[in-house]
């Protein structure tokens, strides 16, 4: 946990960012190394689909803050080692409108909003919090959606072990048609499997600055 961090990439985020970020790694590390991780995916995706208009720093920007909310949220909670009751369940499931309260107290920071707001909305309906339909929910959260899934999914929790890759990617397919956008999920997946299999493909914020300077 400790190897995980964003000296070096400094150039990506805002200061202020930053330090928001260094207060979430103090109250869950487990939630920073997740925020990281998933926004190195995030990067090495749209490099590898050339989706280049959602590597502008307000998307980057969002996806390193989409759990921030859970600054707020007890870390009691978080780190509990036994399931959550309803109650916490229903806390927890607070953290995007608290990420967006708690931002709103830095307007120099550059968002984008629908990606810490709505990174929790299954194509179904069956998201949280506004229960949006595939239609409303915009590409960039799509892709930030399954790839949130699919880090929390292989990484260890302190109510349970990670799953293997394998396993992730099975029951990413399993719901590519209510909880993840399809083509979304399809590219997702295509692009895991050749990451897995050890092709070449960007993997680290480095390559994305490399081609900014």
């Amino acid at each position: 946990m400790e190897k995980c961090t964003l000296y070096g990439h400094a150039n990506l985020f805002s200061l202020q960012t930053l330090r928001i970020m260094e207060l979430l790694r103090r109250h869950d590390p487990h939630s920073f190394v997740h925020s990281v991780q998933t926004t190195s995916y995030f990067i090495d995706f749209c490099l590898h689909y050339n989706f280049r208009s959602l590597l502008k720093r307000p998307f980057l920007e969002s996806v390193l803050l989409h759990d921030i909310g859970k600054l707020l949220v007890p870390t009691e909670i978080l780190q509990k080692k036994s399931p959550l009751t309803l109650y916490e369940k229903e806390y927890v499931e607070q953290h995007p409108e608290f990420g967006i309260e708690l931002l709103n107290d830095f307007p120099e920071i550059d968002i984008e909003p629908s990606l810490i707001l709505n990174h929790h909305e299954n194509s179904d309906g069956t998201g949280y919090p506004y229960q949006l339909h595939d239609e409303q929910i915009p590409r960039s959260v799509s892709i930030l959606r399954v790839i949130d899934s699919f880090i929390a999914m292989t990484s260890d929790r302190a109510y349970r072990p990670k799953r293997s890759e394998q396993s992730a990617i099975h029951e990413i397919n399993a719901h590519r048609n209510n909880f993840y956008e399809p083509s979304t999920t399809s590219l997702f997946i295509s692009y895991l499997e050749k990451r897995l299999k050890g092709k070449k493909i960007l993997l680290h914020y480095f390559d994305y600055a490399k081609r900014q300077n």
